[in-house]
């Protein structure tokens, strides 16, 4: 049986609600278990657009992982636990913890941030080319079209994402490059059309000033606050005490 969902941030949406199963199957269940190595959020999409009427590929990544939880907690039930590998270093050992630590967590405890009534989509001014610029709506980008990305940057970078984000660097220009793909103008069309390669969109960075890419970034965070915030949750390693701060995993907990 369907249910409707309304989305928290119809003003930033294609859709505004959707109708969804909420019940996975076996089918799903058996998918999940044999998709390490795959992209999360790919994953997840494929799931979602078995048990959703409308077209996922229109979903925000917000907004997946908004109908992506309500998922899991119906089908996995709210309480589970996750596995939390220790990497601080242990004098006793001469080198990294590597204690496993298993935490129970509720999924309910993420904060829901729905986005107010009165809400105005922020609007930018923004070089396209050199010399010539126009304003465009900051609105997240389809979930399809992050994914998109998230495969540029693993496949041209020859790294996982994991490992894309830990280098400074690269962490920036894939947040720039998100930002961008943010852009849309009066007319519907999008600044980026398609996801070629990596330098054609930073080339962006040189036709706008600092101040106008800083703009854009803090729009970015603000329009991806609505929805689903995951908890962050902290707690002491049981072998070496250290400090554990972590987010679960948009997979974590569903096959054990």
């Amino acid at each position: 049986m369907t249910k409707n969902i309304i989305l928290p941030a119809p003003q930033l949406s294609q859709l505004k609600s959707v109708n969804v199963d909420l019940n996975m199957t076996g089918r799903h269940y058996a998918f999940l278990a044999t998709s390490e190595g795959q992209i999360p959020e790919e994953v997840v999409l494929s799931i979602v657009k078995d048990l959703m009427v409308e077209d996922a590929n229109k979903l925000t990544l917000t907004e997946l992982r908004y109908v992506f939880t309500l998922i899991k907690i119906n089908s996995l039930e709210n309480e589970y636990n996750v596995s939390v590998v220790c990497n601080y270093y242990d004098e006793k050992k001469k080198g990294p913890c590597k204690t496993v630590n298993v935490i129970p967590v509720s999924l309910s405890d993420s904060d829901l941030n729905k986005c107010p009534n009165d809400y105005k989509v922020p609007e930018i001014e923004f070089y396209y080319e050199k010399d010539k610029q126009k304003v465009y709506s900051v609105m997240p980008p389809t979930v399809d079209m992050e994914i998109g990305l998230i495969k540029l940057f693993t496949l041209e970078r020859n790294k996982t994402i994991e490992e894309v984000m830990k280098d400074e660097t690269e962490k920036f220009n894939y947040s720039i490059c998100v930002s961008l793909l943010h852009l849309i103008d009066k007319d519907g069309k999008r600044l980026i059309q398609n996801l070629s390669d990596i330098d054609s969109l930073l080339k962006y960075l040189d036709l706008n000033p600092y101040m106008k890419i800083k703009q854009l970034l803090q729009y970015q965070e603000e329009v991806s606050s609505f929805g689903i915030q995951n908890k962050i949750y902290e707690c002491n390693c049981k072998e070496c005490g250290g400090k554990l701060r972590y987010r679960i995993p948009l997979l974590h907990g569903l096959v054990s």
